[in-house]
């Protein structure tokens, strides 16, 4: 590995980038020796990283190397380290995975490894301190993670606070309902009938506040029109459905998120079946391939879904929208304006629908 380095070094050495490149191969290396528990030559590498956006993912590299390897110690040790370090990048969107992203990966694998070491309470004040940095997508797991762990420092109300909140970022389940149950139980004793009323009462609170969030939603932008092809070759205009109200649902078949959400979004089909006046769109985007509809059409047909889905091949319409992520959906009203726009999926199916139901009603 030493002289894999060494033919690399005169030639990466001329600019900012190149120094970045050089940095991977040290850590890379470092990572390697890692793994079989050569400290000496890991610090030797660690030594030597010297572009400081890109420090935070060479030190998470190595973690999850150490990680492997079963070193408690050196993992805690790297994952603070990767998560320190991105500290002063946060503002910074560079083409790879941004220094949020490995902040909030940082903070996973630091809670796993504390919580074997037993060290809740340490663990709690990482993830209280830092996950306001993450992004927000990720913001709700690292709740949720949190929320773990006062169960497990036996701080059942303060888990309960936070896993509420996990809820009220539509970050829930059955999952997080069951934790809540066990850490009720904990805290008040077996009183089930007490749980079932107390998270009825949170939901009811939750759903309540959305409904009047929602309501004061002042977005109002004209949606970009486009053409696309369905599956079948079919041009469909989005101007045709001037008059209806339409759902657009922009995904990907690689996607996980994307398909977790489809089943929601199937009952919602199913639940305006009969009304001509909502219109659902799925828009297919930032695929690999380009000749992707057998695919597609076997998924669809495997899970009967009758979804209408369009191909952005180019993916011009995802970059008309602003989308940056997917899933991602918007509601567009009879008057061909956005109004409301979701991003990830979170929560239950009957939440999804509700809330889409909802916004539905608002943009008729």
């Amino acid at each position: 590995m030493d002289s894999v380095y060494k033919s690399y070094s005169p030639a990466l050495l001329r600019d900012c980038v190149s120094i970045s490149k050089l940095d991977d191969i040290r850590s890379y290396i470092a990572a390697s020796y890692a793994y079989y528990h050569n400290q000496a030559k890991v610090e030797e590498y660690v030594s030597q990283l010297q572009y400081g956006p890109e420090k935070g993912n060479q030190y998470f590299r190595i973690a999850r190397s150490f990680e492997n390897a079963n070193d408690l110690a050196q993992t805690e040790r790297f994952a603070k380290l990767a998560a320190d370090s991105v500290m002063g990048y946060l503002e910074l969107n560079p083409a790879g995975v941004s220094p949020a992203s490995i902040l909030a990966s940082s903070l996973v694998l630091l809670t796993e490894v504390l919580e074997k070491q037993r060290k809740y309470e340490e663990a709690i004040r990482w993830l209280t301190d830092r996950t306001e940095y993450c992004s927000a997508r990720n913001r709700a797991g690292l709740l949720s993670l949190k929320a773990d762990m006062l169960v497990k420092a036996a701080k059942y109300n303060e888990a309960l606070d936070t896993y509420t909140a996990v809820l009220k970022a539509r970050a829930g389940g059955k999952v997080v309902e069951q934790k809540m149950k066990q850490a009720y139980v904990a805290w008040h004793g077996a009183d089930t009938l007490g749980f079932e009323a107390y998270l009825s009462d949170i939901k009811a609170r939750i759903a309540h506040e959305f409904s009047d969030s929602i309501s004061k939603s002042t977005l109002k932008s004209k949606a970009p029109l486009f053409e696309l092809k369905d599956l079948d070759g079919k041009i469909v205009k989005l101007a045709d459905y001037l008059g209806k109200v339409v759902v657009l649902d922009f995904w990907a078949t690689w996607c996980v998120p994307c398909k977790a959400s489809f089943p929601a979004m199937q009952k919602a089909i199913n639940k305006y079946s009969a009304d001509t006046s909502v219109v659902f769109l799925f828009i297919d985007t930032w695929e690999y391939n380009d000749s992707m509809e057998k695919e597609i059409k076997e998924f669809l047909s495997k899970k009967q879904y009758t979804f209408r889905v369009l191909r952005d091949r180019k993916d011009e319409v995802v970059k008309q929208y602003g989308v940056d992520g997917v899933p991602a959906k918007f509601v567009i009203d009879r008057e061909g304006y956005i109004r409301f726009s979701m991003k990830g999926f979170n929560g239950t199916d009957e939440e999804s629908v509700a809330e889409l139901a909802e916004m539905i009603t608002l943009s008729r």
